[in-house]
């Protein structure tokens, strides 16, 4: 299992240098920030952007992969977004993975105004976001209209089609997100729990992601795609029992969702105050228990 780390972009620049340059250091695989406005229970605190974030720690890393987790489409079109992502993966060196996910109500759903969208809405808004980021990083120029996003003449990379395009993750769980996993990401991204209100998520459950992995499976093979050649990522955030409060209970989650189908696994970077708390030192020994081929 290949193993990366969360690092939520609530601390200024010289302290969180240090963090997205020890992740690097520490030899995890990747390295993700979320792509939010405000965030759960730090809203009204520090948070800063993601895009520049993650252009900051491409400049000052070396070897690990960058992400997001995930921009959705509460606050971006995917024109502006797959401009920022080219550039992203040109100063990084080609180490950035672009996260995508529907989104949800709340702080995010809120921020531009306007009025909710249903359940149905969301999720064409999302189908049209993943096409049209697709489209726009696998051609030199596009347009393209559907029914909430359009785009005229967009030029966002003029080598587009003669290289590979920088690699998708798509957060999904129910059938028609899988099936825009199946078709256009290299990896796929759960966190292993059922919706649920509030500030903090439900713990991953093993049973409940070995269940999602199998429909994923499905989903591939209706598209016609070797289930194999997509990653599934755990995002596993649990504050009740944390992955990382101990080097055995890294291991037993490692375990228990590798047993479940899951090739990559997301823990918080330790942070010295809520959310996350933990320490630095079992970090670095979890990292050294890592195997040589664990980077992405």
């Amino acid at each position: 299992m290949r193993i990366g780390v969360l690092i939520l972009p609530a601390a200024g620049w010289r302290e969180a240098r240090e963090d997205w340059r020890g992740a690097d250091e520490l030899g995890f695989a990747h390295a993700w920030t979320y792509d939010h406005i405000a965030w759960r229970d730090l809203i009204g605190k520090t948070w800063y952007s993601a895009i520049p974030t993650l252009t900051a720690a491409a400049a000052v890393t070396r070897r690990i992969r960058l992400g997001t987790l995930l921009a959705t489409p509460n606050f971006r079109h995917p024109v502006p977004l797959a401009k920022e992502a080219l550039t992203l993966d040109d100063i990084s060196g080609g180490r950035f993975i672009l996260g995508l996910g529907a989104g949800a109500g709340g702080a995010d759903a809120r921020v531009l105004g306007g009025r909710a969208w249903t359940a149905a809405e969301r999720a064409g808004r999302f189908a049209e976001f993943v096409e049209l980021s697709d489209l726009l990083l696998s051609a030199p120029v596009t347009s393209y209209q559907g029914r909430y996003y359009a785009a005229e003449e967009a030029h966002v990379d003029p080598a587009a089609g003669t290289r590979p395009r920088l690699p998708f993750a798509i957060g999904a769980t129910g059938p028609r997100g899988m099936r825009l996993a199946a078709r256009h990401a290299e990896y796929w991204v759960t966190n292993g729990t059922s919706p649920a209100p509030g500030l903090i998520a439900p713990a991953a459950d093993p049973k409940l992601v070995a269940g999602q992995v199998a429909r994923l499976r499905e989903a591939c093979e209706r598209e016609g795609r070797d289930p194999g050649t997509l990653r599934t990522l755990l995002l596993n955030v649990n504050r009740e029992e944390p992955p990382l409060r101990s080097v055995a209970a890294f291991e037993d989650a490692v375990g228990r969702f590798e047993e479940a189908g899951i090739t990559d696994m997301v823990v918080p970077f330790p942070r010295t105050q809520p959310p996350f708390v933990g320490a630095r030192a079992t970090l670095e020994r979890i990292a050294a228990t890592l195997p040589a081929d664990s980077a992405g």
